[in-house]
Order: C-alpha cells, then structure tokens, then sequence
C-alpha cells in the first residue's frame, strides 16, 4: 500500500464508489460476498487498492498544510513543483495548540516569536509529500488559513 486502508467509516461513505470500482473489476455483489467469504486476502487487497485510489486523488487535491506543535507552527504550499514551508517559532514558555492560541501570540507577544521560510523541490510526487506530512501531525488548511498566517512572511527577504 502506498498510503492507508480506509477505515469502516470512510468506506462505508464511499460505499456507492466502492461498488462501482468492484464492478469495473467484475465483482458483483454475489461475487464479492463469495470472494470475502473463501479468500478475505484478496478481499483485502481489493480495499486496499480502492484505498489508495481514493486517497491519491484526496492527497493529490490538497494545496495547503498546517502543523502546530508546542513551540512551532509550520505552513506548507503545495501548489506547485517546489514546496515551500513557512515556520513560526514561539520563544515563549506557554504552547500554541491552534489557530486561536497563535493569533493571540502573534498580537500580543510578536517580540517572542521568529519567522522562517524555505522551498524545497519535491523528491516524491505530491500525493506521497502531502502523505507523508500528514502521517508526521500535518493537517488540511484552508486557503483563507494559510494566507492569514503567512503574510507576515511578506516583509522578509529570501
């Protein structure tokens, strides 16, 4: 597998999707209750194959990450063959856990922080770096997020 399986949930809303990438590989209802009851391996193999397809398009879709940790918030822009990465660090003793915890640093102890960028070509192809991010405390953001954030990235030269 190259990603993850999907779990009971994630399939069951991609229910309808599944029964059309079973059928697509001439698995019909009958057959495939025959195939997960006397080869559940490759009934497996089956979810497992439907998982990555789903989650490649998913990851490959997604334009913009964040990642909090106690001390440092990171941002990623995927949009293009180069990633570039937006770090702010929190010098300060108290933790960053979300948005809300780093609009109030940046407005009230912006002498307590440091700024950081960087890009970087990508080595993998993108649904495998947005993975492998995610997989690392990365989560989605939105574009109105990301560009909240990283403006006070502006004033710095590379």
């Amino acid at each position: 597998m190259r990603f993850r399986r999907l779990t009971k949930e994630e399939l069951f809303a991609l229910e309808t999707e599944f029964k059309q990438f079973l059928i697509i590989h001439e698995l019909y209802d009958e057959e495939w209750r025959a195939l997960a009851e006397n080869d559940p391996n490759k009934a497996e193999q089956f979810i497992e194959l439907f998982s990555d397809l789903v989650l490649h398009e998913v990851f490959d879709e997604v334009s913009f990450l964040v990642h909090f940790t106690s001390h440092l918030v990171s941002f990623f822009d995927l949009r293009e063959s180069v990633l570039k990465a937006y770090h702010i660090k929190y010098l300060g003793p108290e933790t960053i856990e979300n948005e809300s915890d780093l609009k109030t640093i940046l407005m009230e102890q912006f002498d307590q922080i440091e700024l950081f960028k960087g890009e970087k070509a990508r080595n993998k192809e993108k649904a495998e770096e947005v993975y492998e991010l995610i997989r690392k405390g990365s989560e989605i953001c939105t574009e109105s997020l990301f560009q909240e954030f990283t403006r006070i990235f502006q004033s710095i030269k590379k």
